[in-house]
């Protein structure tokens, strides 16, 4: 009976040794192989923006459950120009995590998708790169790098490749290590897992097909008037990386966009008009061509569809926040300007994220909303792009201005008239007046002193003095931009010590005579009617806090890299001033606007 036990005993020994050492002794590469997937087919899409910067979209078709993280990674080299990066079903946006290492493999850039729980069997992760792999060689030619094959931590049973540009090239010949081909789609079966493929493309297009450009901002405002009339001011600030001179550029517009006017400092530009897609573009023309690192500044101004009057609230239904733009901005900015004397019901505060801010002053109410890295892929994944924005507003402040300003003048015009009585002297009696008109002698000729104290009638503002004083200031911040830019480049040594300090004081020279010629007009403002005063006031305000925030700005900068204060400190005091920088600007850029509406 003892014997029987025995052997059972040893078996039961050693099963339970084996259950615990061979986890430990096993390379990690076979629990690797227990995955409950396998990727059928992945279509690997290379997409080449108007302004140069490329799109690696990627759309992966699996088979079985996936539920925790995938990855999907690029050569290293690729890495480094990685704007942005977004993963997406048809119904869902998911967490992507960029810059991680792809498996146990290095020498690639690597990205983790999270599907917090939900099991996609079809999937897309799209990436955004720089222009820096967009080479320009002269006449239409260009040179593109880019990964032949994503990167992945298995097997894929086929991959289909397309390579795609603003419009067809006339010619491509596409250089990779598994064979030159002259077309823009081929495929490969059975692509290994840990692919590291980096291709060249060279390809003929028509000229102006790719302009290679950093589009640093865009603000873009729209005013609501108290009719309900909606119009917008789109302003681009524009730096060419090309090595040819740039004359055009490609403005995108919403489909609904009528009465276009597209403008830089020089003054208004011919534009042809186009549609493609769901947008208007409008083929720019500029006076003064741009050269390697040069800016400028170009503004749309146009219409939209009214608001509309729903009960007893003004709104703008599914408003689209920015249209489906085929270039790369870095910062864009929309402000919402309702007539004054409105306010703002929806969104409500509580319901804005940290890129909204609603600002309510006085007498007007106004709404913000900041977006990064900007793109048309942005609108490839299912997210909140439009916006529901709705005012009430009582007709009456439409008469609100005129009637303050004419309670105004009535009551100085009181009060001039009561001193004026006050201090008249008493009536001659008649026999006085006898007596000073019969040694009375009349003249003609006024003497020296009187000539110069005679009235001069209230000066007007015209519509030349207001589109003049428009052009000075926007004269005024294109040359600011530049000298920023300037000190930008000669601090990391990109331009000769000589030619910055000539230029600088060129430049300065110039603004002089510009703010000479602002101030004489801001006090020509001052000294008549119509609201301008108001306006001007408003103006120095929103200067002053410019300045302020900028300067700010500057300082922490300039301790951060001193180590005076913390990361964290920083962080959180340089998001504050430059909220008080993009208001400041937004508040510059709409009092602009109505001296504009007042030259229509």
């Amino acid at each position: 009976m003892n014997s029987v036990k025995r052997p059972n005993a040893f078996l039961l020994i050693l099963a339970f040794s084996l259950l615990v050492i061979l986890p430990v002794a096993l390379p990690a590469g076979v629990s690797a192989q227990t995955s409950t997937y396998t990727i059928e087919r992945i279509d690997h899409s290379v997409q080449v923006m108007y302004s140069g910067h490329v799109v690696i979209l990627d759309t992966i078709h699996i088979s079985g459950q996936i539920s925790d993280g995938f990855m999907i990674g690029l050569p290293y080299q690729y890495g480094l120009e990685v704007l942005k990066g977004i993963a997406y079903d048809d119904t869902h946006v998911y967490q992507i995590n960029l810059g991680v290492q792809l498996g146990d493999h290095s020498g690639f850039y690597g990205a983790t998708v999270n599907f917090n729980g939900y099991t996609p069997s079809v999937f897309s992760v799209a990436l955004v790169l720089s222009n820096k792999l967009v080479t320009e060689q002269g006449s239409g030619v260009f040179s593109l790098d880019f990964p032949a094959y994503p990167s992945l931590t298995q097997n894929v049973g086929t991959c289909s490749v397309t390579v795609t540009f603003p419009s067809n090239p006339a010619s491509i010949t596409i250089s990779k290590d598994d064979g030159n081909i002259e077309e823009a789609a081929y495929s490969k079966t059975n692509l290994a897992a840990y692919t590291y493929a980096p291709a060249n493309a060279a390809i003929q297009v028509s000229t102006g097909t790719i302009q290679l450009t950093t589009i640093a901002s865009l603000n873009r405002q729209i005013n609501i008037e108290s009719t309900g009339k909606v119009t917008a001011s789109d302003s681009y600030r524009l730096i060419s990386n090309s090595t040819s001179l740039m004359s055009t550029f490609l403005i995108t517009l919403p489909q609904d966009a009528t009465n276009v006017h597209i403008r830089d400092q020089f003054g208004t530009l011919s534009a042809n008009l186009g549609i493609s897609g769901n947008s208007i573009v409008a083929n720019a023309t500029f006076v003064t061509f741009l050269s390697n690192g040069q800016s400028t500044v170009l503004t749309a101004q146009y219409d939209l569809p009214g608001a509309t009057l729903q009960g007893a609230s003004y709104t703008l239904g599914n408003f689209k926040l920015f249209p489906d733009f085929g270039y790369f901005v870095n910062q864009a900015t929309i402000t919402f300007m309702p007539p004054e004397g409105a306010t703002i019901v929806t969104p409500k505060v509580s319901e804005l994220d940290s890129s909204s801010t609603l600002t309510r002053q006085t007498y007007q109410d106004s709404l913000a909303v900041s977006k990064n890295s900007l793109s048309y892929v942005d609108y490839l994944a299912p997210q909140q792009n439009t916006l529901q924005l709705s005012f009430n507003y009582n007709p009456v402040w439409a008469s609100f201005r005129p009637t303050f300003w004419a309670s105004v003048l009535a009551v100085v015009a009181c009060i001039a008239v009561f001193f004026v009585r006050r201090h008249r002297p008493s009536e001659e009696t008649y026999a006085e007046k006898t007596e000073r008109l019969a040694t009375y002698e009349p003249t003609t000729v006024s003497s020296p002193q009187t000539r110069g104290t005679e009235p001069k009638p209230s000066q007007r503002v015209s519509a030349d003095n207001i589109r003049e004083f428009i052009d000075a200031y926007e004269d005024k911040k294109q040359l600011n931009a530049e000298l920023k830019s300037m000190d930008a480049k000669a601090q990391k040594g990109r331009i000769p010590r000589r030619q910055y300090k000539v230029q600088r004081n060129a430049i300065e020279i110039r603004l002089e005579g510009i703010n000479r010629n602002i101030e004489r007009t801001k006090k020509t403002f001052m000294g008549t009617t119509g609201g301008y005063g108001d306006l001007v006031k408003q103006l120095d305000l929103a200067e002053v806090d410019l300045v302020e925030a900028e300067e700010n700005i500057k300082n922490l900068e300039a301790r951060q890299s001193k180590g005076e204060i913390s990361l964290e400190f920083y962080k959180k005091s340089i998001g504050d001033y430059q909220k008080q920088r993009d208001k400041a600007e937004s508040a510059i850029n709409g009092i602009l606007l109505r001296l504009r509406e007042k030259i229509r």
